[in-house]
């Protein structure tokens, strides 16, 4: 489990102090206003939002062709093809027998069924202006339209699915971010401890150097164990910041503006068997759920597949106005119904076999998921609880350890122990106060894995705790 940037050089420093330290700020955030910032600007949650968006118009999309369609047109044409002219003069009812060559008939002329009609065969140009209302009317389509809707649903839902669940790694994200900032703050407290006691031990050394007791190398120990303890005041002091600036980046903090923090926070533990929470994960965890809806969507792709092998029943009613000027445009209409059916068309086949096909694989996507999904319950879960019993263990090494250097400590001010001793004491107590305050942030970590695992992150399921405070003992 990755437990942050700042694992390596907190287990150089210390466990945190009381109270809180601040960075020169005149605004401190709490957790909550750190995760309410990062969900309005965190391009993760702005790219799910717009999947989501696209989903909703997907499923208009397909709502749409359910629904009747009217079509307006308008057209204005001249033409001197004879069939295109005789149409139009019937579809504006100026047709006359004229048209069919009346004026050349001579009933006494034998021939005069051999005339070929001027008027028909050469009519001239001719315009017309058309206006057109059309209604297309749906009626059934193979279940082609009906699966389309059924698929644009199952993905709206995965896209929301894959909201929460971005909201949730968000969540993870900004909890790392936040507690790796009060664990930097508090690895400068016991780096000026340490910084401090290491002050104490040249100033002692000096006297007594002094006095004799000890060798000048004694006291040279001394000093380069303070420029150590320096060192590793500038190391958490450069950690610090660094969180800042990740957190800072994470929430859209200002770059003018100085960031603090507020108080410490821990999620809740759950109280529930490992078997539980894995059959938890498998029913709430936004992925898996998204993934299932995905499934659905490919079982759907099927039915919209199988629409090509049926037939498809569609009605229509247009209304016309045709003219030779907009002003005396004559009327018409037109109903009616069509049945097509594909009969024969080898192209389908792969579609069918495309659509199996996805669903196929949606479903081992899916399968995998929940397998990585159980195994990582598991794995979070046996990691918070040891984390807690590490964090109980390393709070008791702490005051062990304090204790047993107050005693060194007593022993090198009377000349019964070595410099050496000492500064091992020390080092050796400063490490276990920087194992604790990994150990506490270790303990946040997994705290908040295991809920996002199981679909429960959220900022309800994770409390202010109180700072932890060193036992008043030996430097």
């Amino acid at each position: 489990m990755h437990y942050g940037p700042y694992k390596k050089s907190l287990a150089l420093v210390a466990i945190a102090v009381s109270g809180t330290f601040f960075a020169l700020s005149a605004q401190a955030l709490d957790f909550n206003q750190c995760v309410a910032m990062a969900l309005k600007q965190n391009p993760q949650m702005m790219a799910a939002k717009a999947e989501q968006a696209e989903a909703k118009g997907a499923v208009s999309q397909a709502r749409g062709h359910l629904l009747p369609k009217l079509n307006a047109s308008f057209s204005a044409s001249q033409s001197n093809n004879a069939l295109t002219v005789f149409g139009m003069k019937l579809s504006q009812r100026q047709a006359t027998f004229n048209d069919f060559g009346a004026n050349q008939f001579n009933p006494s002329n034998p021939n005069s069924l051999n005339v070929a009609p001027a008027g028909l065969n050469l009519p001239g140009s001719y315009h017309n202006y058309g206006t057109k209302l059309q209604l297309e009317i749906p009626i059934w389509n193979g279940g082609e339209i009906w699966g389309r809707l059924s698929q644009a649903h199952a993905m709206l839902e995965a896209a929301q699915s894959g909201n929460v669940m971005a909201r949730q790694k968000l969540t993870f994200a900004v909890l790392q971010a936040y507690d790796s900032v009060i664990a930097a703050e508090s690895a400068i407290q016991v780096a000026h401890k340490a910084q401090k006691a290491a002050e104490s031990y040249v100033k002692t050394s000096k006297l007594l150097l002094d006095k004799g007791v000890l060798v000048k190398s004694d006291w040279l120990a001394a000093e380069v164990n303070l420029e150590k303890a320096q060192l590793a005041v500038q190391t958490a002091e450069n950690d610090h910041a660094n969180a800042l600036e990740n957190l800072s980046i994470l929430i859209g903090w200002p770059e003018e503006k100085t960031l603090s923090v507020g108080k410490p926070v821990q999620p809740a533990l759950p109280d529930h068997s490992l078997l539980d929470l894995q059959r938890q994960a498998m029913t709430e965890n936004a992925g898996i759920v998204a993934l299932r809806h995905k499934l659905k969507a490919a079982q759907d792709g099927i039915q919209v597949a199988r629409a090509a092998y049926l037939p498809h029943v569609n009605a229509m009613a247009n209304q016309e106005w045709n003219g030779t000027s907009l002003g005396n445009a004559a009327p018409s209409y037109t109903v009616g119904g069509e049945v097509t059916w594909n009969v024969l068309d080898f192209s389908r086949g792969g579609g069918m076999d495309r659509a199996q096909a996805e669903r196929e694989q949606a479903m081992a996507v899916l399968q995998e998921a929940q397998d990585k999904l159980r195994l990582q319950v598991a794995e979070v879960w046996r990691g918070a609880r040891e984390a807690a019993l590490r964090v109980k263990m390393r709070r008791l090494a702490v005051q062990q350890m304090e204790e047993s250097q107050r005693l060194v400590r007593l022993r090198y001010e009377n000349g019964v122990e070595t410099i050496t001793g000492l500064l091992h004491g020390q080092a050796e107590l400063d490490q276990s106060r920087a194992e604790l305050v990994s150990a506490d942030y270790a303990e946040a970590v997994q705290r908040a894995a295991l809920l996002l695992a199981i679909g429960k992150l959220n900022p309800q399921e994770i409390v202010d705790v109180a700072p932890v405070s060193v036992v008043e003992g030996a430097s």
